[in-house]
């Protein structure tokens, strides 16, 4: 590694701004320079920066159900090939004052897709006005690719890293972690090199690593911390505010029927449904494999009421983001508040977690699904807390018994890796098989037969779970026909196969998001992406995350003997 990177293993507490630079890119290519100018640049506030002031606004600004209407009308209009729809809902919303950054973020990505670069600059100045701070996005998004040769690009980008920079002040982001070096954590340096190399090729915006309950390292590739939608990460949260409310008393158990909350499910399969179903998908609401539908509808709590129960409660696991919906509205009713306003009450700030943001849908419910935006040190004291078994700095959270519920124990019989909206992470033995009924099931729906005969080698055949996301797009052929095949082969898919107690727990959401929690090796490790076109799909995954962590602290495996 070089410049900054390899600094970053001697000193361990430097915050890691610049990328290491892969060993394909001349030192003297523009790639490097740049990267190299920008964080010096905002240190000696060049001359071109032009003056920004520090975020004026609330760390949980509240986007507005019409702002919120508006992203998601526009995010399917570009999802329908109509970038020029999409900027224009996007720029009526804002002109009838619903003034937020990430409107005026959206706007910029769907101008330059529309070829109105000069539009697409000026939604970035907004932007930067209501303190956007990923300069590591504007470095890297394919959107805004176009933008990166105009005259004052750069400036932009120094722009939001000075926003970054001063946001962390503001806010405290990461406050109340000590700080200690790979060595003194026990972790093993080349590892950890490997390590980074791994999360800078797969696209990842953000990387940090907790041992011994101190902060080892962040690392944020050309960027700065910042604000990273969770996906499906999201989930974790919600699970921990049934147990923050079962720790109250305000909710009995996980085996508290939904009925007791909705009485309008008192009824047939509804009336069997349990929290416990929601939180381990095995409630057998109807549901789909994308989430178009939800985001179609006003209110995805009700929404989520009004679809039908279709197997029997806790007869197969599913995954399924309308019951992760229902949940936002059980805890409203149980604890008379919005579900992010009550764990910004119970959780984040008694973590000292200040700068967040949650989605909402058009009904201001928060999003159960997924949309809460945290930087990654806020979400490693969050795994922390959890790994301290509920406590953080001498104060109960949350209960052990809990933690132990949701991330010591498959909770459903169906599936091993499910814990309650966490994963279960098994250190030995974790393999998938993609069956030969699913590519039936995926045929009879009249999905292609050229990737299913692909398919057909792997079919039955156990396949270590780290590779088999690569293993099954390489086969496939196009990983833009994984949702299609999820569709069509729908309930089947695939099936996991584990081998010992697990060694940890994960809370995971599209585009390789991660907090992993490591009792057993007093390790958290934070991995998040900005989802923004650098790499392929596949490649954001990051499949061998788990692993490659892992190896910070197990022993590499001893070389094979001559014979």
């Amino acid at each position: 590694m070089r410049g900054e990177a390899s600094r970053s293993l001697a000193n361990p507490t430097l915050i890691v701004s610049v990328p290491l630079t892969p060993s394909w890119v001349p030192l003297e290519s523009p790639v490097s320079r740049r990267a190299l100018f920008l964080p010096l640049c905002a240190l000696l506030a060049c001359a071109h920066t032009q003056p920004t002031s520090p975020p004026q606004t609330p760390a949980s600004v509240v986007i507005s159900p019409e702002a919120t209407a508006a992203m998601t009308r526009a995010w399917m209009a570009q999802n329908d090939g109509d970038a020029a729809k999409g900027h224009a809902e996007l720029r009526q919303v804002w002109d009838a004052g619903h003034q937020f950054e990430e409107v005026a973020r959206g706007a910029a990505d769907m101008a330059a897709a529309s070829g109105d670069t000069v539009m697409a600059m000026t939604w970035l100045e907004r932007a930067l006005d209501k303190g956007l701070s990923n300069p590591g996005g504007l470095l890297h998004a394919e959107a805004l690719a176009p933008l990166r040769t105009l005259p004052g690009y750069d400036a932009l980008v120094v722009r939001a890293r000075k926003n970054a920079l001063e946001a962390r002040r503001t806010w405290g982001v990461g406050a109340g972690l000590e700080r200690s070096s790979p060595k003194e954590a026990g972790l093993s340096e080349p590892a950890l090199e490997d390590l980074l190399k791994a999360a800078e090729k797969s696209g990842s915006a953000g990387l940090v690593l907790l041992r011994h309950g101190k902060l080892v390292g962040e690392w944020y590739f050309g960027g700065e911390t910042h604000r990273i939608e969770a996906m499906s990460a999201t989930k974790g949260m919600v699970a921990l505010a049934i147990g923050l409310l079962i720790d109250e008393g305000k909710i009995p158990s996980v085996d508290t029927p939904v009925s007791a909350f909705f009485p309008e499910w008192k009824d047939g399969l509804k009336g069997k449904v349990t929290l416990k179903h929601l939180l381990n998908h095995t409630s057998g609401l109807a549901s789909k494999r994308t989430a178009f539908d939800i985001y179609e509808s006003k209110d995805f709590v009700r929404y989520a009421l009004d679809s039908e129960v279709v197997d029997e409660p806790g007869s197969k696991h599913a995954y399924n983001n309308k019951a992760t919906n229902l949940i936002a509205g059980i805890v409203e009713r149980a604890s008379g508040e919005k579900m992010d306003v009550y764990l910004a009450r119970k959780l984040f700030t008694p973590l000292g977690i200040r700068d967040f943001r949650w989605d909402k849908d058009p009904s201001g419910n928060p999003v159960g699904m997924a949309g809460l935006q945290l930087h990654p040190v806020d979400f490693a004291k969050v795994g922390q807390m959890l790994l301290q078994g509920g406590t953080w700095q001498g104060k109960r959270i949350l209960s052990a018994s809990y933690i132990q519920a949701l991330g010591g124990a498959p909770s459903q019989p169906h599936t091993p890796t499910a814990g309650l909206l966490w994963w279960l992470i098994y250190e030995e033995g974790m393999s998938v098989t993609l069956g030969t009924d699913a590519l039936e099931q995926a045929r009879r729906n009249g999905f292609p037969e050229a990737p299913l005969a692909r398919l057909r080698e792997i079919a039955d055949r156990p396949i270590p779970q780290g590779a088999f996301f690569a293993t099954f797009v390489e086969k496939l052929g196009d990983a833009s026909l994984l949702t299609a095949f999820m569709e069509k082969s729908a309930p089947h898919n695939f099936k996991q196969h584990v081998e010992g107690p697990p060694s940890g727990f994960a809370a995971i959401g599209q585009g390789g998001q991660r907090v992993l929690v490591l009792p057993k090796y007093d390790l958290v490790a934070v991995r998040m992406s900005d989802s923004d076109g650098r790499v392929p799909e596949d490649v954001l995954e990051f499949s061998e995350f788990t692993g490659k962590v892992l190896g910070l602290v197990r022993p590499a495996p001893a070389a094979p003997t001559a014979r």
